[in-house]
């Protein structure tokens, strides 16, 4: 399965219009920052064009809505809640006190599918953690909202944008990793050789492969279970011949690993 994105609030189902928008409390906003629509207390559906003041009231929600990263959108009210943000900043102010939130991926479309003879895949994603599984069958299944509809070619699976789960199939551990995430956490399991970084997040896994695991991390910690440390950084299986090299690099977060077949 492949299509736009849903947004439901309160189990209300939007238009496709407000697919891939901004939702803050019982409020979407479209990804183009023109329409509004508001799921009321008794759940009726009220739409309309974002006022030339930009503000909008639901239900004791105020949104001032500024649409560009330099306006941003000024919420006040009680319990405020938002997700997939998107088109700018957010600015909450809550007792005199205002708190930032730049504008995350813009993950427009859901999927639900699986991909049969892939020997390399390949994942950028720039806000979002990584989710990572192991499938039992030979399908790569890639799960969750993702930017755009995946790529494959000549065996190789390109994901751009991933808010969700990849499961790869730990019968083949052929299969090459290229993951990479600017602002994520990688956590999950893992049978495969390859490369996974990230910039500012955590890197925490379960390993079911007999590889060499080179670990670098330029502000965080290295922990390592269930391995041989032959030097810096560098890890061999206690029990097997290595099949492969896995690489793990973090500028500022931590690497954990629980090496499996002990």
């Amino acid at each position: 399965m492949f299509g736009k994105r849903r947004t439901i609030i309160n189990g209300v189902e939007l238009s496709e219009e407000f697919s891939g928008g901004s939702v803050i409390n019982n409020i979407a906003i479209s990804s183009d920052g023109k329409k509004y629509a508001a799921v009321t207390k008794s759940r009726d559906v009220v739409t309309g064009e974002i006022p030339a003041d930009g503000r909008i009231e639901v239900d004791g929600t105020i949104i001032n809505y500024r649409k560009g990263s330099g306006k941003g959108v000024h919420i006040s009210g009680n319990h405020v809640q938002m997700s997939s943000i998107s088109g700018g900043s957010v600015v909450i102010s809550n007792g005199g006190c205002q708190v930032s939130i730049g504008a995350g991926s813009n993950l427009k479309y859901e999927i639900d599918k699986g991909y049969d003879d892939v020997n390399k895949l390949t994942l950028k994603e720039s806000a979002n953690g990584v989710s990572l599984g192991l499938s039992d069958d030979q399908k790569v299944y890639v799960k969750g909202n993702t930017s755009a509809e995946p790529a494959y070619q000549n065996g190789r699976l390109f994901v751009d944008g991933l808010e969700g789960k990849l499961s790869v199939p730990k019968s083949n551990p052929e299969l090459e990793l290229d993951i990479r995430t600017s602002a994520g956490d990688v956590d999950g399991k893992i049978a495969h050789k390859g490369r996974i970084r990230t910039s500012a997040g955590d890197i925490t896994l379960e390993l079911y492969v007999p590889v060499t695991l080179e670990t670098a991390t330029s502000a965080g910690d290295v922990r390592v279970k269930g391995m041989i440390s032959e030097c810096r950084g560098i890890y061999t299986p206690p029990n097997a011949k290595p099949s492969g090299t896995l690489v793990l690099e973090t500028s500022a977060g931590d690497i954990k690993v629980d090496y499996m077949l002990r």
